[in-house]
């Protein structure tokens, strides 16, 4: 990977710990918003994902859809596999909780467990990388 390339790399994964960030510190929040602490794991995952496409110059999706993400990874980070369907209910939290409309409130067990997969996943690619 060229100099150009990983920097664009590093700034994948400096924003997906943005996301990260803005969790933790939502979790410490006397009243926890779980639908930001959902919508900043899927955020945080996307961009994980897409950093690992950018790393091995694969072509990125214009998609917040996880499980597609992972299709596109799955040669290059096959031990991300078994979250396959962890990340199909993650996938969810890109849009459905953002709107009013869909009236959708994760619990904040749903919110921790997003975080905890987000993290994993995070550790796996850094690993790889």
């Amino acid at each position: 990977m060229d100099d150009a390339t990983a920097e664009i790399v590093q700034q994948w994964f400096r924003k997906a710990e943005h996301d990260l960030q803005n969790i933790r510190n939502n979790l410490n929040a006397e009243i926890i918003p779980t639908d930001t602490v959902c919508f900043h794991a899927q955020q945080a995952i996307e961009k994980l994902l897409k950093g690992v496409l950018v790393a091995n110059a694969v072509h990125i999706s214009k998609t917040h859809d996880l499980v597609k993400l992972l299709t596109d990874v799955a040669g290059i980070v096959p031990e991300l596999l078994p979250y396959e369907e962890q990340l199909e209910d993650i996938s969810e939290y890109g849009v459905g909780v953002r709107y009013p409309d869909d009236c959708f409130e994760p619990t904040l067990d749903e919110a921790r467990h997003a975080f905890d997969v987000a993290l994993e996943i995070q550790t796996l690619i850094l690993s790889k990388i």
